[in-house]
């Protein structure tokens, strides 16, 4: 309505100049005009599209819209004066429009949504944020809540997340959500007294939004991953893994771990008292970078101090596939035995329980729900040219093993020798016998070994 106002206003005044020739006005309120048509358009949202409302059995709550953007996500220069390796490297992350809720999910809220819960809280308050509340939990709670409504309501992404947290495109480069005092944004280690308090009572930030620094953490919907270099489009993390992300700091939280870029995760069962929820929700016909969702092409294992790229797989049942097999170096990592063959040759000639040992070693270093990939799941990678078949090196034979001859010689050696032998109960052995054919025994696999996750 303000725009169509001064849009009107405007044009008067241009046919008022042009009848009085006052050409160089004419031309700098046009300019002016043409400028304002811009910038309305780009951000002509109806103040009734702004802030999201609802209620459920009387209980209010409000959700503020997240223009979408571009920014710089993880430990910019701003967030901490040394590198934290979870929060690095930085990169950049393009955004739908969404809506995130002002405060955390309260108390008040969960019970009008799930009445049978029963509280555990030791500080029972309406108004203060849900908590002891698994990921698992929250997806119920979500799920209940869009019967009730009849909205796609969810968590938000890990990028949602962060991208409220600096303000969207309001941001002013604070260290925390709103300002770069943290008390005066934030309930933390140094004034919250151990407890949670009262959502909305701090300073909100750019986009109007309370505690999204300290009182509890909130459960983002990702994945945990390491982040590496690259531009995405609106990232919803790895498709499988062990923690999920939480975000925000909490009452017991010091200043240096309440930072925006602050990454922090555990596992979808657990439920803390400092940590709960916060509600995402895009409706339904936003404009998307995105017809459809694509999960991530790549993702990165760390196995101790190794980096392992694992390439996407699509699939009737989607996978990630180590870029290359398990070489030496790999191998000797986890076991600490040293390396027969060159480092980055694919390890070979292992046993089954050789290979179940070393991956059982392997998860706990890994930390994610890691495997040796199927026959059919290489052969998919193989054709899709996602992977390479690796070259091997022929593992060195005995002269006697690929010379006939010499195999002959040995036969009548050991035949004469044998007689001898009788008198001392020794049985020789000969080329025929399995313990010679060393590169032929069953008990090793002369197979490389991919390693592989799957989508659950």
């Amino acid at each position: 309505m303000l725009y169509e106002w001064i849009l009107g206003f405007g044009m008067l005044i241009v046919l008022l100049l042009t009848a009085m020739q006052r050409y160089t006005l004419y031309i700098l309120l046009c300019g002016l005009l043409i400028g304002s048509n811009l910038l309305f358009a780009k951000h002509n949202i109806p103040d009734s599209l702004q802030v999201f409302r609802f209620e459920v059995d009387s209980i209010p709550f409000s959700m503020q819209r997240v223009e979408g953007g571009v920014f710089i996500m993880g430990g910019t220069h701003e967030q901490h004066r040394e590198p934290i390796s979870t929060d690095l490297p930085t990169h950049t992350v393009a955004l739908d429009a969404y809506y995130i809720g002002h405060t955390e999910v309260t108390q008040a809220l969960w019970q009008a949504v799930m009445p049978e819960w029963e509280f555990i809280e030791e500080w029972h308050n309406p108004n203060h944020p849900i908590t002891n509340v698994s990921w698992y939990d929250c997806q119920v709670f979500i799920q209940r809540l869009d019967s009730i409504t009849g909205l796609p309501f969810r968590l938000p992404t890990e990028a949602e997340w962060e991208f409220a947290a600096r303000g969207g495109n309001d941001s002013q480069g604070f260290r925390f959500a709103g300002s770069d005092i943290v008390d005066s944004v934030s309930w933390g280690l140094s004034n919250a007294g151990f407890r949670k308090h009262t959502v909305g009572l701090k300073k909100p930030n750019e986009l109007g939004l309370y505690d999204m620094t300290g009182n509890v953490s909130e459960w983002c919907s990702d994945w945990y991953a390491p982040y590496y270099f690259g531009t995405e489009p609106n990232p919803k993390g790895p498709i499988t893994g062990s923690n999920k992300i939480v975000r925000g700091g909490s009452f017991d939280n010091c200043q240096a771990n309440s930072h925006i870029s602050c990454r922090q995760y555990q596992p979808p069962t657990e439920a803390t008292n400092y940590c709960g929820l916060r509600l995402a929700l895009t409706l339904p016909n936003e404009p998307t970078l995105q017809a459809e969702e694509e999960p991530a092409l790549t993702m990165k294992l760390k196995i101790k101090n190794l980096r392992i790229k694992l390439l996407y797989v699509p699939a009737e049942q989607p996978y990630y596939i180590s870029e290359d097999p398990v070489s030496w170096r790999l191998w000797q990592k986890i076991t600490n035995e040293e390396a027969t063959e060159n480092w980055s040759q694919p390890v070979v000639d292992k046993s089954a329980n050789e290979w179940n040992q070393w991956l059982d070693k392997c998860r706990k270093w890994a930390h994610e729900p890691v495997a040796f990939a199927t026959q059919h799941e290489i052969d998919t990678a193989l054709a899709q040219n996602i992977i390479e078949q690796p070259r091997i090196k022929a593992k060195k034979q005995r002269r006697w093993e690929k010379d006939t001859r010499s195999i002959q010689r040995h036969r009548k050696h050991t035949a004469k020798a044998q007689k001898w032998a009788d008198l001392i109960g020794v049985q020789l052995t000969t080329a025929e016998d399995p313990t010679l054919q060393l590169y032929t025994k069953e008990k090793t696999n002369n197979q490389p070994r991919w390693l592989v996750i799957r989508a659950k």
